[in-house]
């Protein structure tokens, strides 16, 4: 017997309620601030996210539908389960539950509007014949990554909708591909789901859809641009998850060490008085795609970097599996000035740092002894 989800009136039954408190309710929510009503719509979307299954949204999208065109109900009727249904039920709740329409700089009446478009372009065409067909393998690796992988990057959507400036990130796709074992075959509707959020901005960028242009009315220019760009870094992921996969050899049955086994022989510098740095845990190391080390008998730092879905390991006391190519060695000159901004600072303003500095870069390796601090990993 399913599980009741709604309570007598008609709000959703939050069993955890101690941790996720009660569902979001927008009584009075006109005299709100604009502060308050972003609060509240990020806790609404975190609270369906873990409440909430596809199957629910259907009858909350229904309710809203009646609301303002009952034409459109054949179209939730005859919808399949995809992820556009779960996006389009999270706002159509929270606006069924009376929030405002417009807020945040968003038409939320629009973003529903276009939800519905795009699943109107899903729902397949009456055949003739019902055929009974057996679900296959590449169907069910589909479904898997439609709930572990697009859901994912809706919820990416999601947070993109609440957050209008450039200051937005991405989801690492080449991680969740490698948490479901995605086959190479099954890519292609990732592929396409980014491919098409690219399009539609690119389109509103450059004005050569009406629609899209009213889609993203809510975005100016640079910050559409940093959601491209950020699509096509998505993109290039999954190109680098694939080459991965082409060349990933049959498994050995070898058993894996454990992190702290991996850099138990290393022997590095645990802290300097001299500069007031010290060491990180090496165990951070492993995984990681970038480390920063720092000889302080010599004063050179090395930058070691790889794009390996893996990330970085260790062996005896040298790190490997680093990209030569992306990873360097140079001498500092002001230690005191660069340590702290290496062991504090994002990786832009790093970047920034090292860019000033005019000494020579030089290739790099791995080793790791009595005088290198591990600075950052």
């Amino acid at each position: 017997m399913a599980k009741k989800k709604f309570k007598k009136n008609g709000l959703v039954i939050a069993s955890e309620s101690k941790w996720t408190g009660e569902e979001p309710t927008w009584e009075g929510a006109s005299e709100w601030s604009e502060e308050k009503k972003q609060k509240t719509f990020s806790r609404a979307l975190n609270f369906y996210n873990y409440y909430l299954n596809t199957d629910d949204y259907f009858p909350i999208i229904e309710e809203y539908v009646k609301s303002i065109d009952k034409s459109k109900l054949s179209i939730i009727r005859k919808a399949p389960k995809c992820i556009e249904i779960v996006s389009c039920g999270k706002i159509a709740r929270m606006m069924n539950l009376g929030m405002p329409k417009y807020h945040n700089n968003v038409d939320y009446g629009v973003e529903v509007d276009n939800y519905l478009r795009k699943i109107s372009q899903r729902v397949p065409e009456t055949k003739k014949k019902a055929t009974t067909q057996r679900v296959s393998v590449y169907d069910i690796m589909q479904e898997k990554i439609r709930d572990e992988v697009l859901v994912r990057l809706e919820e990416m959507l999601d947070v993109w909708i609440l957050n209008t400036t450039t200051k937005v990130s991405k989801i690492n796709v080449g991680s969740l591909l490698k948490n479901v074992n995605a086959p190479i075959s099954s890519l292609g509707i990732v592929v396409n789901w980014i491919e098409k959020q690219r399009a539609e901005l690119i389109e509103a960028r450059d004005k050569t859809n009406s629609d899209s242009v009213e889609g993203y009315s809510y975005l100016k220019k640079p910050a559409i641009k940093k959601r491209i760009t950020l699509l096509e870094e998505m993109l290039n992921d999954v190109e680098i998850y694939k080459s991965t996969k082409k060349a990933a050899r049959k498994p050995r049955k070898t058993k894996e060490k454990s992190a702290d086994k991996l850099v138990a022989k290393m022997n590095y510098l645990k802290s300097s008085p001299d500069y007031g740095v010290a060491s990180i845990n090496p165990i951070k190391i492993i995984g990681s795609t970038k480390v920063y080390l720092f000889n302080e008998k010599y004063r050179k730092l090395t930058v070691l970097s790889t794009t390996s879905l893996s990330g970085l390991s260790v062996k005896g006391t040298t790190i490997r599996d680093y990209d030569e190519k992306n990873s360097f060695s140079m001498k500092i000159r002001k230690p005191e000035e660069i340590l702290p901004i290496i062991v504090s600072k994002t990786e832009r303003q790093i970047a920034n740092a090292l860019k000033k500095l005019t000494t020579k870069k030089t290739s790099a390796n791995g080793r790791v002894n009595d005088n290198t601090i591990i600075l950052k990993a």
